[in-house]
């Protein structure tokens, strides 16, 4: 066997810490596909390569031309070195040590936008993601996001048909702030849908990181969202698909991958990379992820537009409160 010898292109700083943390790891190839591959580590967490552009956290990329089904198959056992891996029976290695690094967090340090922004992006949004083909979740936009009636609502399908009032009642709940109820539905959510990252895992993933930056970026002001989004990490371990449950992991921690991320920092940040184009890129994953994760999107920037707005009128209010002219005692 002729041994590959690659070279990663970019690594993601977790896992970078983590193999800092824990020199000489044993991981096993938990699933191969023809662009990326899964290392099993600890049982349930997964390192994933890719040679395509974008990049998982816990992931890198490298620069491999070569489907990966041709020369690693699922259960080979890879040693983990903090410069490179081997797999132990010797069909390839991966040099770690001029790779560039990554930052997974989704909250860059940049300003946030103010509501009226989010909002004018988001419908921007919604009307390019009504244009695009209605695949997954998709032909539910109309109905999630009450768009004008001049936009021509998809026609369905079976999957979106089944689950669209658990999502109406889902995205209802959150925006009612009614969170016993949202985790409630988020039983019937988890899991449902075809493929590694099911459809509504998709969905969900999106709202988990805006929580997680809506919590960071404004200390105490939702204190609920570590209860919730942690909640959400749970039940997904005996609901979902083990790269889903990952997904959704790092999703409560505000890391999801490189153009999701570029996306979420656009609508959010001040970021100036074009909207489409990074709309585009997040639409191409997968047979439908990509679509699902822009419709939670859309319906996550609605819960974060409308606690901004909120938040705005209660301050404008207290200022009033307390600059307006109070009456003299006795008079």
């Amino acid at each position: 066997m002729t041994r590959k010898e690659l070279n990663a292109i970019t690594l993601a700083d977790d896992l970078v810490e983590f193999l800092g943390d824990h020199p000489r790891q044993l991981a096993s190839v938990h699933s191969v596909y023809r662009h990326a591959v899964n290392l099993l580590i600890r049982e349930d967490a997964l390192i994933t390569l890719t040679n395509q552009d974008d990049i998982m956290p816990m992931g890198l990329t490298v620069d491999c031309g070569l489907s990966f089904v041709e020369f690693i198959r699922a259960g080979d056992k890879v040693v983990l070195d903090l410069d490179r891996f081997t797999a132990a029976n010797g069909s390839f290695t991966v040099n770690l040590r001029d790779a560039s690094i990554w930052q997974t967090w989704s909250s860059p340090n940049l300003a946030l936008r103010p509501a009226e922004n989010i909002a004018q992006i988001r419908l921007k949004l919604s009307r390019w993601l009504a244009q695009q083909s209605a695949k997954g979740l998709l032909p539910l936009l109309l109905r999630l996001t009450r768009q004008s009636a001049s936009i021509k609502p998809a026609l369905d399908n079976i999957y979106s048909r089944y689950i669209a009032e658990d999502l109406v009642a889902f995205t209802w709940a959150i925006n009612t702030s009614d969170w016993a109820r949202a985790l409630s539905l988020a039983d019937r959510l988890i899991g449902f849908g075809m493929g590694s990252t099911p459809a509504c895992d998709d969905f969900l993933a999106a709202y988990l990181v805006v929580f997680n930056i809506a919590n960071a970026s404004n200390q105490g002001q939702y204190p609920w969202v570590r209860e919730f989004n942690e909640s959400i990490v749970r039940k997904a371990k005996s609901r979902t698909t083990l790269i889903s449950a990952n997904m959704l992991r790092h999703a409560a921690d505000g890391k999801i991958s490189r153009s999701n991320q570029r996306l979420i920092q656009i609508c959010l940040f001040n970021n100036q990379y074009d909207l489409e184009q990074s709309a585009s890129q997040v639409l191409r994953h997968g047979a439908t992820s990509g679509g699902d994760f822009l419709l939670g999107l859309i319906c996550a920037l609605e819960w974060y537009q409308n606690t901004l707005t909120n938040t705005e009128k209660e301050g404008e209010r207290a200022w009033v409160e307390i600059n307006q002219p109070q009456p003299v005692p006795g008079i």
